[in-house]
């Protein structure tokens, strides 16, 4: 967003405003909805690049959150706590700021201390996952009367189911698409196609170990997927989901996830006991810290393509 299309400063007072604690709660319903959180990072980039604000510090982020929570608790006292999604990209948990709301809502005082998310980690930890049990719990229709209640105009269920499918489309054209079952060839883009034929005739450049693997591309699953290809070496066998140079974020995102469940799948199929499976994203550009964070997270390996491959 261009300095001329922003509309709100950074400043505390502005991210404790409606201007950004109703944005956050729109895009948090979904969130809810679908069982997950988004990361500091994300709700920042997003009140800067739709809401119209400046550049925000990440350490203020949390302000927006607590403002959200503030308001609902106003109006009403026993709403879960949908500010708990907002997480850190490295370990995926709120930050400190949560701990006074989650010592009220469970009473458990020490959570309210300086501190206590490093002090007591499985504790925090522990309260987090219930907190966030409780949010997930919350239907669509609660949560549209709740925002309703809380901001004064409605939100449409229509639109809350909108925003669900939204927020997990990407750019990227690979033959599947998030909300139909498309097994078919016809909706891969080109940029997909040859990064996938390159990592297929190529399993030595991903990893030198790799070099001498029987490969197969487009592999069917029990599950009903497709993976974009596959390694068989002498001791693992290797999924790989590529994302070209078109991705968005939702698309890596949604990679890092098909990588998960590819390799479980594929495991599962295996008839060896314990075999070894590996996933890898491969991209043609950098990503960012959140997904690194993902891919930490999950064990998923990452290649970048060299983008001259001729």
């Amino acid at each position: 967003m261009t300095k001329e299309n922003q509309r709100y400063s950074a400043d505390f007072e502005s991210l404790t405003s409606v201007h950004a604690t109703e944005p956050a709660m729109r895009w948090l319903i979904p969130v809810a909805l679908d069982g997950d959180t988004m990361t500091y990072g994300q709700l920042k980039r997003r009140l800067e690049q739709e809401a119209g604000f400046a550049t925000i510090f990440s350490a203020h982020v949390g302000h927006v959150a607590g403002a959200l929570m503030n308001l609902i608790k106003k109006t009403e006292p026993n709403a879960p706590l949908i500010n708990a999604l907002v997480v850190n990209q490295d370990d995926g948990q709120p930050s400190d700021g949560v701990g006074s709301y989650m010592a009220d809502r469970f009473h458990i005082r020490e959570l309210a201390e300086e501190g206590a998310k490093k002090g007591d980690p499985d504790l925090w930890k522990a309260t987090f996952e219930r907190a966030a049990a409780e949010v997930y719990r919350y239907s669509a229709e609660e949560w549209a009367a709740l925002y309703q209640r809380v901001f004064g105009k409605p939100l449409a269920p229509v639109k809350i189911a909108r925003d669900r499918l939204e927020r997990k489309e990407g750019t990227e054209k690979d033959g599947l698409k998030y909300n139909e079952r498309n097994y078919g060839k016809g909706g891969e883009g080109p940029e997909h196609k040859a990064l996938r034929e390159w990592v297929t005739a190529n399993p030595g450049a991903i990893r030198k170990a790799f070099a001498s693997a029987r490969t197969e591309t487009e592999a069917d699953l029990y599950s009903g997927d497709r993976v974009d290809v596959i390694y068989y070496c002498e001791d693992r066998t290797v999924v790989l989901e590529v994302k070209s140079r078109i991705s968005n974020e939702i698309d890596l995102r949604r990679g890092v996830y098909q990588c998960v469940k590819y390799r479980a799948v594929k495991a599962a199929m295996d008839v060896r006991n314990e075999p070894v499976v590996d996933a890898f994203l491969v991209t043609e550009t950098e990503v960012s810290g959140e997904i690194k964070a993902l891919l930490r997270l999950h064990n998923i390996k990452h290649f970048i393509a060299p983008k001259d491959r001729k």
